[in-house]
């Protein structure tokens, strides 16, 4: 069985669970084309949501994948929000020396909040700074996913290639202060 390296959590509002729209599982399939190997969790409260972030602890995650609603103040899932603060008390250490990812609207406008809490809290974040689509997210992330394949480049240069394709601007690529560090998969 291969190791898993990409750890998603999705957590979608009543309307986009009315409406089908999701980005999780697809980019699972994703993933799975490319030979990587992907866990996907779906969660709705805060319950679950710890119980899939404690997940992140297995040595071979590299990346953890955020799929769902998010602004400045922090995410939010199906039933329920958890600002920053709390994000960090779930997450801290589980989420130490692994690159965490947001497919969530404007959160890289307030995620670095979570390294005044611990510097060390993951080894860096790739977030949008502005609202965007389901679709777009997907199309960013399978491209971030794709290029992590190789190791002749980083992350920050793969989040420069987000921009190109999905706007200038778009997703902030946002180092740790304590040891910054990105992943090959595959």
């Amino acid at each position: 069985m291969p190791k898993t390296e990409i750890l998603i959590i999705e957590s979608r509002s009543e309307q986009d669970i009315f409406e089908d729209r999701y980005e999780g599982s697809t980019l699972k399939q994703i993933l799975k084309l490319q030979g990587v190997s992907a866990l996907h969790y779906e969660v709705t409260n805060l319950e679950y949501f710890e119980k899939a972030i404690k997940q992140a602890s297995k040595k071979d995650v590299k990346y953890v994948h955020f799929s769902g609603h998010g602004c400045i103040e922090g995410i939010a899932l199906t039933n329920g929000f958890i600002t920053w603060k709390e994000f960090d008390q779930i997450a801290w250490p589980h989420l130490k020396g692994k690159c965490l990812c947001f497919s969530s609207c404007d959160v890289a406008n307030g995620i670095y909040e979570v390294f005044e809490y611990h510097k060390s809290f993951c080894n860096a974040i790739i977030a949008p700074s502005r609202p965007i689509t389901w679709g777009e997210g997907l199309v960013a992330y399978s491209a971030l996913y794709h290029r992590a394949l190789s190791t002749d480049t980083s992350s920050s240069q793969d989040v420069r290639v987000l921009n190109h394709i999905v706007g200038a601007g778009t997703f902030n690529f946002i180092p740790s202060p304590y040891k910054s560090a990105t992943y090959a998969v595959g």
